[in-house]
């Protein structure tokens, strides 16, 4: 279907146009699933943010939430309209909500306030550097993707450096290393999703029109990388917020919550009776 003649957005705009093809499923949504996908991350952003204030695990972990909502949010209206504005609405926030936990967990253990103000101004300069190139000079989706990649790296590797400092007690620090392999497996699974998708379109476009809708519509695996990765990113949100009370020495007012009643950590929250004690 020609997006130009019935889509509702009109032209695309885009630097980027994903496998799915596009107004198929409604005029309203260039790409149906890819959009609709999205809701994982504004779901799991709410229930985090919910969790960060009422647990009280820190400002960090509002901002993270909110960062994770801001992209959820923006990757809906970018999938869904196909339009440069919104394509930096999504692409953008990902970088900058993956920039900010870097500038705290460099500068973490940092006790001198001048050197960590000094870290975060760095951290900000690079930030709007990078804006600057990136808006005007270079819009490559490949410089977004390789900025975000090295950040995302620079944050697993560092988590794991303070787990293994800071987490004393070996058995708890076991199930912190299976609930970030867990988070790992989910955003590898949404990663291989996406190559599949990239590399393998035209194959994925003809068995997508052989099987029909709505039964196609699963083999939308852009969709999928969406699910995948908004589960995963929200485990090793956990996976951080475990670490983060280890690292302040909180460890013994917090409890781990699985989901629905099983082994998969779903939240970490204050234990009964401490949540108006706790400052």
């Amino acid at each position: 279907m020609n997006p130009e003649l019935n889509g509702y957005w009109g032209t695309t705009t885009s630097t980027i146009d994903w496998c799915e093809e596009n107004y198929v499923v409604s005029g309203y949504a260039a790409e149906f699933m890819n959009t609709i996908s999205n809701a994982i991350f504004v779901i799991l952003a709410v229930k985090l943010l919910s969790s960060s204030i009422r647990n009280k695990h820190g400002g960090i972990f509002v901002i993270v939430s909110i960062g994770i909502l801001l992209i959820g949010i923006g990757s809906w209206l970018f999938h869904m309209t196909l339009r440069y504005e919104y394509q930096l609405l999504d692409e953008l926030p990902m970088v900058y909500f993956t920039w900010i936990p870097f500038a705290y967990l460099l500068a973490v253990e940092v006790e001198n306030k001048s050197r960590r103000i000094l870290i975060y101004a760095i951290v900000l300069a690079l930030m709007i550097f990078f804006t600057v190139t990136y808006l005007c000079f270079w819009d490559n989706p490949l410089l977004q993707q390789v900025v975000f990649g090295s950040l995302a790296t620079f944050i697993i590797f560092r988590t794991i450096t303070l787990t293994n400092k800071y987490v004393t007690d070996q058995s708890y620090r076991n199930f912190m290393f299976r609930l970030f392999f867990f988070a790992m497996f989910e955003i590898i699974s949404g990663f291989v999703a996406w190559n599949i998708d990239t590399l393998l379109c035209s194959r994925w476009i003809q068995a997508r029109r052989c099987i029909g809708l709505p039964l196609g519509l699963l083999l939308e695996w852009h969709a999928w990388w969406h699910v995948l990765t908004g589960l995963g990113v929200y485990h090793f949100v956990i996976f951080t917020q475990c670490l983060n009370m280890w690292y302040n020495k909180k460890q013994d007012l917090y409890e781990v919550r699985g989901f629905f009643g099983t082994a998969i950590p779903f939240d970490i929250v204050l234990k009964k009776g401490l949540q108006k004690k706790t400052a």
